[in-house]
């Protein structure tokens, strides 16, 4: 939302405030003992991390009243953008502790849904027949009638939008609605995206860290579940667990190209200049003629931490029940592990 309205200030809807309030304390998950964290308040976030029974880091607590006071190396949030540097700039960060305005318009740059049209070209070379994803810019309301005419069935996306937030379908015809939206999101985007519809049967990313050297690290799988294209959770397991589960699909070498490819691509590419967490989201997708799955290598491309480093940073022991990450809302938003069987990932 903030990189989508790329403006300094953002009235955040009331959900959302609420979620960052209620998880506020979910970084304590890949911290380093001694560092500082920021939370909105810092009680809830005590009496929130304390009701979690997960391993964490040793950390203290802040608020932006705190940060004019301390002193500190580095700042990682879950990434940046305007809004972000200009709540930190306001509680008295200096400038040269922040990023720049060029660098901030690179992260919005790289964040485009754009990119995963390039990137779909040198993911697929040479394994076309065992993969699939296409990705179209359009800038006019025509162009996009001519996707759908061409596929039947398409994916529009905005180009900037999170959790399922600037995604819609569109089979056969546009009602006046879709094509208004469409028209709103040129307008301010300057373009939107389209994908063929795949029929999707399972949900995973490769996550990594970009140095900013053009060393790029694989930091291991992350496999999710959605509704209607929104985060629903994560699967708790070992890498090995992980893979094995994605094998009932896919080849285990095609998987282990695509992070081979993957990590030459993001270091080679514009992402080579970015340092910091991303990930890349994935899908097998069912054949037309239903005998066997494709892999799509590049839905997504998020230029920042996901909820699958957030995944990642538990390091379960084989001996230990898979289990599944999830954010519940009852009285507050809840981060909730709950034990599942073997079979997270089904054929169907």
């Amino acid at each position: 939302m903030a990189l989508a309205n790329d403006g300094k200030h953002l009235t955040l809807p009331h959900a959302i405030q609420e979620f960052r309030m209620n998880l506020g304390f979910l970084p304590t998950l890949w911290a380093e003992s001694g560092d500082f964290v920021l939370v909105d308040d810092v009680l809830f976030a005590i009496k929130a991390l304390s009701q979690l029974h997960r391993p964490h880091a040793d950390v203290l607590f802040i608020t932006t009243k705190d940060l004019k006071h301390l002193v500190f190396d580095n700042i990682e949030p879950w990434g940046w953008d305007k809004a972000v540097r200009q709540t930190l700039a306001d509680a008295g960060i200096s400038a040269d502790s922040l990023p720049s305005d060029e660098h901030l318009a690179y992260i919005r740059h790289l964040s485009d849904r754009k990119h995963t049209a390039e990137a779909l070209v040198q993911l697929r070379d040479g394994v076309e027949r065992m993969t699939c994803g296409e990705s179209m810019r359009c800038t006019s309301v025509e162009e996009v009638y001519d996707q759908l005419h061409r596929h039947g069935k398409i994916v529009i996306k905005a180009p900037w939008s999170s959790s399922g937030r600037g995604v819609r379908y569109a089979e056969k015809s546009m009602d006046k609605p879709m094509t208004g939206w469409i028209n709103k999101t040129i307008a301010k985007q300057g373009g939107i995206m389209t994908e063929p519809y795949y029929k999707k049967v399972k949900d995973f990313a490769l996550e990594f860290y970009s140095h900013g050297d053009g060393r790029t690290d694989y930091c291991g799988m992350s496999v999710f579940i959605t509704n209607k294209s929104s985060y629903a959770g994560n699967l708790i397991a070992t890498e090995e667990e992980k893979m094995a589960e994605i094998c009932r699909l896919l080849p285990k070498e095609l998987i282990n190209d695509t992070i081979l490819r993957l990590s030459s691509y993001l270091g080679k590419s514009e992402f080579g200049r970015y340092r910091g967490p991303l990930g890349v989201d994935m899908m097998a997708v069912a054949k037309a003629d239903g005998r066997g799955f494709l892999l799509h290598p590049c839905v997504e491309i998020n230029v920042r931490r996901t909820m699958g480093h957030v995944a990642n940073a538990f390091r379960p022991e084989p001996t230990e029940p898979q289990r599944l990450m999830h954010i519940v809302h009852d009285v507050n938003y809840k981060l909730k592990f709950d034990n599942i069987d073997n079979h997270f990932v089904k054929v169907i």
